[in-house]
C-alpha cells in the first residue's frame, strides 16, 4: 500500500519525507523574534493558548496607541439636582475642547467623577482658563497599559473569567472598541497633571506642561 501500513508508524509517512519538500519541526533554532515568556500557571482562568493571544493583541494596540495624546479633565459628580453653578464649567470646557482646532473629544463618562476625555493632534491651539469659581476640576494624562502593568491591574482577573472562551482577536477587537470610548476603562492607565487648580507649590502653571499647547491658567 501507499506509505506503507504494516511497517512500524515510523514507515508509515508521506513519500515526501525526507526531501527538500518536508517540514521539519524537530529541534529548530530558536526564533528571532521569540515569544516573551508566559508564566505556567493560569491568569483568571485563561490557558496558555489564550494568553498568548492576549499578549499578541495587547503588543500591537499598545504600539498603536503610545504616540497619541489622550487627556481627561474630571469634575465632581453632579448632584442629583444640578445647578446652573455645577453645570457651567462642565458646558463652558466642553465647548472649548469641541471647538477647538485640533482637538477631538472623544470619550465622556463617569469614574468617581464625570470627565470629558479628548486626544490633541499636532498643532493643537487648545487653551483653558480656569475661573477661580470653578473648583476640583483635575487634568489627566492618558496613555496604554503595557501588557505587564495590565495583567497586575484587580479589574483584570475578573475581566479576564468573564470573557468567552478560548479567546479569539475578533472578541478582544470588540472589547478594544468600547474600551477606546472610555478613558478609565481596563487598557488605560492615568496620571494626573498637577498644574490644573493651582495646587502646586512654586510651580510655573501650565508653561510647557502639556503636549499640544494644552495651558490650564488659573484666572
Amino acid at each position: 500500500m501507499v506509505n506503507g501500513t504494516t511497517g512500524s508508524i515510523q514507515d508509515s509517512r508521506p513519500v515526501s519525507a525526507k526531501t527538500s519538500s518536508s517540514f521539519d519541526f524537530a529541534n529548530r533554532p530558536p526564533s528571532n523574534y521569540p515569544i516573551t515568556a508566559l508564566p505556567n500557571s493560569a491568569i483568571g482562568n485563561l490557558s496558555r493558548t489564550d494568553q498568548i493571544v492576549l499578549r499578541h493583541f495587547w503588543d500591537v494596540k499598545y504600539e498603536e496607541n503610545k504616540s497619541r495624546d489622550l487627556h481627561f479633565l474630571k469634575f465632581p459628580f453632579f448632584p442629583q439636582f444640578p445647578t446652573h453653578q455645577d453645570l457651567v464649567p462642565y458646558c463652558e470646557i466642553y465647548h472649548l475642547v469641541k471647538t477647538s482646532p485640533g482637538a477631538k473629544i472623544i470619550s465622556l463618562g463617569s469614574a468617581h467623577g464625570v470627565y470629558i476625555g479628548f486626544e490633541l493632534f499636532s498643532g493643537s491651539q487648545l487653551h483653558i482658563d480656569m475661573d477661580d469659581s470653578w473648583q476640583n476640576i483635575s487634568h489627566h494624562r492618558v496613555s496604554f497599559k503595557k501588557y505587564d502593568k495590565m495583567l497586575k491591574d484587580p479589574a483584570s482577573d475578573s475581566a479576564f473569567k468573564a470573557w468567552p472562551k478560548p479567546l479569539t482577536i475578533e472578541f478582544l477587537e470588540e472589547q478594544y472598541q468600547r474600551w477606546m470610548l472610555d478613558l478609565t476603562s481596563l487598557c488605560w492607565e492615568t496620571a494626573e497633571v498637577r498644574e490644573l487648580g493651582g495646587s502646586a507649590a512654586g510651580g510655573d502653571v501650565g508653561e510647557g506642561s502639556v503636549d499640544g499647547d494644552l495651558k490650564d491658567d488659573m484666572l
